[in-house]
């Protein structure tokens, strides 16, 4: 009887440690491996439009990272619809140990409808951990309605609505966006600007990219609007636009970037060769010629030369005017003139050319030779020293 009653005290020990290490294992993973998934908004009301965009919250709110396989199991028949993260489709994503995540449902028209008609519809979608295994169901109903927006429901200034800068700059407009109804809004950033430049939205004071903002109830955000124009863009005024909206009410800005061109000048010889050679006293001329690389027309081009004491150096236009953006070189005629005192040797002479926010820089070395008549009286000096050391050597030989 006792050998029974060890038994049986023995088992009931062995499966209660069993049941408690299970407890605690299926604990610990619960607590590695866990989520939550829904829609933000249980039921919505919004107006035909020709994509309609519905926000799943997602929380991996286990410590250990995990991916997640999204299905949308319900869904209106003949629309289009995909689960999307900035602007990208998925179909499974990966978090970070309790990282929170925000996407979107994204719905749009039939084939040849370029609005979502009016109805109710039912949406639902199927999310579930490969790590933990869980799985969680969730659905939302959408209902679509004409309805009046207000207009009052998002404000957007700006201090500096125009700005003005060369083609080849980078604009910043600082844009205060205030949510003046009573709840707490999302709201979207779109910008509209011309083909090929680039607009990107950043939280004031901050560097990452945004394309929407979260805004409490009656108050303002600030964000930056960094537009770069496509390269080499025409001189010319640019209109922009930036709409900031949520479901509650949309607000629209004008912006205004005016091009004033790039202001980039080459100063070059012929055959970029930076030496030439003249006698004493004696002009030597070099073609110099000047392009404008850039796309704004340079008004006055001048030049100025840093010359030894008492050299000349003229040019031929003195000054240009009005030379075109990326239009054809233009001569200009240089012609130094050494002093009459000047040395046999090699001197540095500097040309600069400056135009309108451009300035350009050539560095010469001119070598200064003898003059012809000094070359025949260092000759006749030669021959009468020989001449005189040949006959002293005579008269001392008859000695």
């Amino acid at each position: 009887m006792k050998k029974v009653l060890g038994f049986f005290l023995f088992f009931g020990l062995l499966n209660f440690c069993l049941g408690s290490n299970l407890a605690l294992a299926q604990s610990a993973l619960t607590m590695a491996y866990d989520f939550n998934a829904a829609f933000t908004y249980a039921g919505q009301i919004l107006s035909p439009e020709n994509e309609i965009s519905l926000e799943i919250t997602l929380q991996n709110t286990g410590f250990r990272g995990d991916s997640f396989d999204f299905e949308i199991t319900k869904a209106p028949e003949g629309l289009t619809t995909e689960i999307t993260r900035f602007s990208s489709a998925f179909t499974g994503i990966f978090l970070a140990g309790e990282e929170r995540a925000t996407l979107n449902l994204l719905l749009w028209p039939p084939a040849g409808q370029d609005r979502i008609p009016e109805g109710e519809y039912e949406l639902a979608f199927r999310v579930k951990s490969r790590a933990g295994g869980k799985t969680i169901e969730d659905k939302t109903i959408l209902k679509v309605a004409n309805r009046q927006k207000s207009p009052q429901a998002l404000t957007v200034t700006t201090s500096y609505p125009e700005i003005s800068g060369p083609s080849d700059g980078r604009f910043s407009f600082s844009l205060d966006i205030k949510n003046n109804v009573a709840d707490d809004a999302l709201v979207n950033l779109i910008a509209s600007v011309p083909q090929g430049w680039e607009a990107t939205f950043k939280p004031g004071y901050e560097e990452k990219q945004i394309s929407s903002i979260q805004i409490p109830k009656s108050q303002s955000r600030s964000v930056v609007l960094d537009i770069n124009p496509v390269y080499r863009a025409p001189v010319g005024t640019y209109p922009l636009t930036v709409k900031a909206e949520t479901p509650q009410g949309t607000a629209v800005t004008d912006l205004v970037i005016n091009l004033t061109g790039t202001y980039k000048t080459r100063l070059v010889t012929a055959n970029d060769l930076l030496s030439m050679a003249t006698e004493v006293g004696k002009p030597v001329t070099v073609s110099l010629y000047v392009i404008n690389d850039g796309s704004a027309t340079q008004k006055e081009i001048s030049f100025m030369p840093i010359k030894p004491d008492n050299w000349r150096v003229e040019f031929k236009p003195e000054k240009l005017l009005d030379v075109p953006g990326r239009g054809e070189p233009v001569l200009v005629e240089m012609t130094v003139t050494p002093a009459p005192n000047a040395l046999v040797g090699d001197y540095a002479l500097s040309v600069s050319s400056q135009g309108e926010k451009s300035q350009n820089n050539l560095d010469f070395r001119v070598t200064v030779r003898a003059g012809a008549t000094w070359t025949w009286v260092g000759g006749a000096l030669i021959i009468l020293v020989v001449a005189a050391l040949a006959l002293t050597f005579r008269k001392l030989g008859r000695r």
